[in-house]
């Protein structure tokens, strides 16, 4: 079975009661990349604004094409606003970027960076209640 997706979410900077410290992680949606770019290059390029908790680097799963986008996530918001804050050209291509929002994962739900359990339903206090 595939494990779950991951919910980003792109909001306004005036959202600020929704990106309280400790139940959202921060990062940034790129798309238009370059075909030929490889995942390190990717992760070694965005590494430069800070601490990446999360690369992914989408490929077409038959195929194993890049899909031409990926996702960052950092250990702050202040990281993710400092990619985000600048054009970006990596492999000849004008990258669009997004800063994003997706919830926190508890430790539960949480093994190498990865999704391995079912998607949280309910949340108390920050902690998933399924």
């Amino acid at each position: 079975m595939e494990p779950p997706q991951r919910l980003y979410i792109q909001l306004p900077d005036d959202f600020d009661v929704l990106q309280l410290p400790g139940e959202w992680d921060h990062g940034v949606v790129v798309t238009d990349l370059n075909p030929h770019l490889t995942e390190s290059e990717f992760h070694n390029y965005f590494e430069t604004f800070g601490t990446i908790t999360e690369c992914v680097f989408k490929m077409e799963k038959s195929s194993q094409w890049p899909k031409g986008m990926g996702f960052v996530r950092y250990s702050s918001a202040e990281e993710a606003k400092a990619a985000e804050s600048r054009p970006h050209y990596l492999g000849g291509f004008h990258l669009q970027i997004k800063k994003v929002i997706t919830p926190k994962l508890s430790a539960q739900n949480r093994s190498d960076n990865q999704l391995n359990g079912p998607p949280c339903q309910s949340f108390q206090a920050g902690q998933c209640v399924n």
